[in-house]
């Protein structure tokens, strides 16, 4: 009970502070004119993406590599599902229109990292090497993304002491995400271990899902607000953020053989969903509600496959 109490608590404190941390994190790329793309790929996918990789971080440092990756593939397959087919259903809006200069770039390079799990399955392990392969894609993705900037008259003047102010609360909402962070790593692997689960279990779902949180806010905010570009960029950039930063540091802080029959079906189900959203915005450059309530099923089917429900033969 103890242990649940705590894991409770902190997806909670993740939560919340996660959400703080997105909003000072858009308030700081007003004031230095970054435009909606750089501030949802580069920006805000970082910042939603900080609680996978500290829970990353953490897992790998205690030798609890498989529970690290879990967490990263699952927060994938939870974003680019469930979060992005909730965020339609939720912002109300009938369809969501994206341009194609827009988003030519952030679709490719989905395309490009929804290949990075399936070399993992066939390897059967991660390690420095690999780490920093992935690293290094993450900062040639960052390098190759639009970073226009903003126009003069959506620049937020800010006196110097204000600014000062909104770093300090950064750092402050940088600092809990660390603590509860942590204490969801230790009470999730206690959980697992008492419970006979695989970790790779636990962090492809609880975990999983409560990290990727942020990102439902996030984006329900920003598709009410017709921020389409900061929306989507912010799904698509912390999946991508996922699959090369946070798995490549994860790799070069812990190489470790991976249990290969427990992520079968986790890896799978990543490339799935990352080719399913692939294939409905990069032919329609759009989302419906029908197409939303495809994703929605395939992460309830995945929920249902990791936990035992045997609905596909992986």
């Amino acid at each position: 009970m103890i242990e649940w109490l705590f894991l409770l608590s902190s997806l909670v404190v993740l939560m919340l502070s996660s959400d703080k941390l997105v909003n000072y994190v858009m308030k700081l790329s007003k004031v230095f004119g970054i435009s909606e793309m750089s501030a949802g790929f580069i920006l805000l996918s970082l910042s939603t993406s900080l609680p996978e990789l500290i829970v990353a971080v953490n897992a790998a440092v205690i030798n609890q590599g498989n529970l690290a990756i879990g967490n990263v593939l699952g927060s994938n397959v939870a974003n680019l599902t469930m979060i992005i087919g909730l965020a339609v259903i939720i912002s109300k809006r009938k369809k969501i229109l994206f341009k194609r200069t827009v988003y030519d770039n952030l679709i490719e390079f989905l395309f490009i990292s929804s290949f990075i799990p399936l070399f993992i399955l066939q390897t059967g392990h991660v390690s420095l090497l690999l780490g920093l392969i992935l690293v290094s894609l993450f900062v040639f993705f960052s390098v190759k993304t639009p970073t226009k900037v903003s126009r003069v008259e959506d620049i937020t003047v800010m006196y110097k002491r204000d600014k000062i102010i909104v770093f300090i609360k950064f750092l402050a909402a940088i600092s809990l995400v660390i603590v509860s962070s942590r204490l969801l790593v230790d009470s999730s692997v206690a959980i697992a271990e008492s419970l006979s689960i695989p970790a790779s279990v636990i962090g492809a779902t609880m975990i999983a899902l409560g990290t990727s949180l942020p990102e439902l806010m996030t984006t329900v905010q920003a598709f009410r607000k017709r921020l389409f570009d900061v929306g989507l960029g912010s799904i698509i950039g912390s999946c991508i953020t996922n699959l090369t930063l946070v798995l490549g540091i994860t790799s070069i802080f812990n190489s470790v053989a991976l249990n290969i029959i427990s992520f079968t079906s986790l890896i799978l189900f990543s490339i799935l969903s990352s080719m399913v959203t692939w294939y409905f915005i990069s032919t329609g450059r759009r989302l419906d509600r029908r197409e939303s309530l495809v994703l929605i099923g395939i992460y309830l089917i995945f929920v249902l496959q990791e936990l035992g429900f045997s609905i596909f033969i992986f």
